[in-house]
C-alpha cells in the first residue's frame, strides 16, 4: 500500500523574547518567522539517505572548582511520548543538511528527522516537546522555531523534522566562538564562591560583557532581524543581545558552575504602563527559587544594578507577569494554528516565595532601629574605600519605610547625618561631606541609596 505522507509546519511560540524596556513585539516576530507553512518532503526513507553534516557535541572546559549541573526541568514536565520525541530530537538536531531548503521563504537547513516508534503524537504534543528542548538546552542555538511534522496514517509512529537557521559551517564557527567565550568565564571564576556568589559573579560578568541591542529590537520583525541577539552567541561573542540572549546566557553559565537556572517567559511593564513580552531567569539557592532579570539590571544606573536580583513573586509582580504554566492550557489551545502564536507559556514555573537571598536584604546593612549600629559600620567600610554610593536596607518588620526616610533625611533628628558624623570621627585622612549628600529611595525593595562625597 502506498504510504500517504502529510507534512505541516507547526507554529511554535518558543519565547524568543526581547526586553520590555524597548519596543520589541514578540508576536509580530513569531507570526513572521514561525508561521504555518508547507514544504515538499520526499518521505521518511529518502531523508535517511541524505548526507547530513554531523556537528560535534558541545564540550566546555568547566571550572575545576564547581561541578556543572544539567537540569531538565521542562523535560520532566513531559509525558512519556513527549519525552521520547524530545530525546529523538536531541540526538538528531546535530545532523544538519548543508544545502538550504529550496522551497522555503527563509534560508533554513534541515536537521535529521526524528522518528518515534510506538507513539502517534498530536500537534500539541510535538509543540510542547520542541519547546522543552529549547528550554533545557541554550547551547542548541541554531534551531529555528519551525517544526515539520510528518504523519502517516498507516503506521504507529511520529516523524518530526526541525530546521536550522545556520549552515553547518556557520554553526561550527559560532560554536567554537561560544566555547571559547564560555571557557573564559569558567577559567576566571574564583574558587570558594557560594552558589549566591556564583550567581552574582555570572550576573556581573554578563553585564560587563554585553549591552542591550536596541538596534536588534528595532528590526526584530523585519528581514533585517539580527538572529544573534536572541541566542548565547550574541551575548557571549558579539557582546550585544536582547533579553532572550541575556537569559539563555545566564542559564548556560550558571548551570556550568553548578547553580540550577532556568528561563522564564512573561510580560514586563514599563513605568509608563506599556508592556512587552519578556524573558528572565529563575535560580535555585538552598532549595528555594528566586527570580533574576539580568537584562533589566544591565540597563539601570550602577547604584541599582541589583534591582532585579533574587526577587520573590510578590516583588516581581510589581512590573513583571509570568506567562501561565502548561497546565493552564487545553490541548485544543496548543493544537490551534490560528491562536498558538499568541500563547506564551512556561513548561516549568517554580514557586518563588523565599526572600533570604534577595539582594538588598542579604547584602546591605540593616536598619532595625535608629541606633543604626549596623548601618554605621557599613557606612564606615564604604567610606574606607571612598565608595560613591552606600545602600542600606530598612527592615520592614520593625520600621515603617516612609516614616524612616523622613527622620533619616528630611526632619529632625536626621539620623543619617548623625551616622556620618560618627563615621567621620573614625576616619583620619578625609571625611564624608555632610553638606553634599543626596539620597535615592527604593521603597519597592525597602532600601535607600546615599550618594557620598568626601573632602
Amino acid at each position: 500500500m502506498t504510504r500517504l505522507l502529510r507534512m505541516t509546519a507547526l507554529l511554535l511560540s518558543l519565547m524568543m523574547m526581547a526586553s520590555a524596556l524597548t519596543s520589541c513585539d514578540l508576536l509580530d516576530r513569531v507570526r513572521q518567522h514561525f508561521s504555518p507553512k508547507t514544504d515538499t518532503v520526499r518521505g521518511i526513507p529518502e531523508d535517511n539517505d541524505l548526507e547530513y553534516v554531523t556537528l560535534d557535541s558541545t564540550e566546555y572546559v568547566y571550572s575545576s572548582y564547581y561541578a556543572p549541573v544539567k537540569p531538565n526541568h521542562s523535560y520532566d514536565m513531559l509525558s512519556e511520548g513527549q519525552q521520547a520525541l524530545y530525546d529523538a530530537l536531541y540526538n538528531n538536531v546535530r545532523d544538519v543538511y548543508p544545502d538550504s531548503d529550496e522551497d522555503s521563504d527563509d534560508e533554513l537547513y534541515k536537521t535529521r528527522q526524528a522518528i518515534v516508534d510506538g507513539y502517534v503524537l498530536s500537534t500539541a504534543d510535538i509543540r510542547i516537546a520542541a519547546k522543552a528542548l529549547y528550554d533545557d538546552n541554550p547551547d542548541l542555538f541554531w534551531l529555528s522555531g519551525t517544526v515539520y511534522q510528518l504523519t502517516n496514517q498507516y503506521e504507529d509512529y511520529t516523524a518530526v523534522q526541525m530546521r536550522s537557521i545556520y549552515s553547518p559551517e556557520e554553526i561550527k564557527s559560532m560554536q567554537e566562538a561560544i566555547n571559547l567565550a564560555a571557557n573564559t568565564f569558567y577559567a576566571k571564576i574564583p574558587a570558594g564562591l557560594s552558589p549566591y556568589d556564583r550567581e552574582k559573579y555570572a550576573h556581573d560578568y554578563i553585564a560587563g560583557l554585553c549591552e542591550y541591542d536596541k538596534e536588534a529590537a528595532k528590526v526584530h520583525n523585519s528581514d533585517d532581524r539580527v538572529e544573534e541577539a536572541y541566542i548565547v552567541y550574541g551575548a557571549l561573542v558579539k557582546g550585544q543581545a536582547v533579553c532572550e540572549g541575556y537569559a539563555r546566557t545566564m542559564q548556560l553559565l550558571l548551570c556550568g558552575v553548578g547553580v540550577d537556572c532556568v528561563g522564564i517567559t512573561g510580560i514586563g511593564y514599563d513605568s509608563d504602563g506599556s508592556n512587552d513580552l519578556h524573558m528572565w531567569n529563575a535560580v535555585s539557592l538552598d532549595d528555594d527559587w528566586y527570580y533574576v532579570d539580568p537584562t533589566w539590571d544591565d540597563q539601570l544606573y550602577d547604584y541599582r544594578r541589583y534591582q532585579y536580583f533574587n526577587l520573590d513573586e510578590s516583588t516581581l509582580a510589581k512590573d513583571h507577569e509570568c506567562s501561565p504554566a502548561l497546565a493552564d492550557f487545553s490541548e485544543e489551545d496548543l493544537d490551534d494554528d490560528t491562536n498558538f502564536d499568541s500563547v506564551a507559556l512556561n513548561l516549568f514555573l517554580p514557586e518563588c516565595t523565599a526572600t533570604a537571598y534577595a539582594y538588598y536584604r542579604y547584602e546591605c546593612p540593616h536598619l532595625t532601629d535608629y541606633d543604626g549600629t549596623e548601618v554605621k559600620e557599613g557606612l564606615y567600610l564604604a567610606a574606607l574605600e571612598q565608595q560613591e554610593y552606600f545602600t542600606f536596607y530598612i527592615d520592614p518588620e520593625t520600621l515603617d519605610y516612609d516614616e524612616t526616610i523622613d527622620v533619616m533625611f528630611k526632619e529632625s533628628p536626621q539620623y543619617f547625618f548623625q551616622y556620618a558624623e560618627a563615621v567621620n570621627e573614625w576616619l583620619s585622612d578625609y571625611e564624608i561631606d555632610n553638606s553634599n549628600m543626596s539620597y535615592y529611595p527604593n521603597e519597592d525593595r525597602s532600601a535607600v541609596t546615599v550618594m557620598l562625597n568626601y573632602y
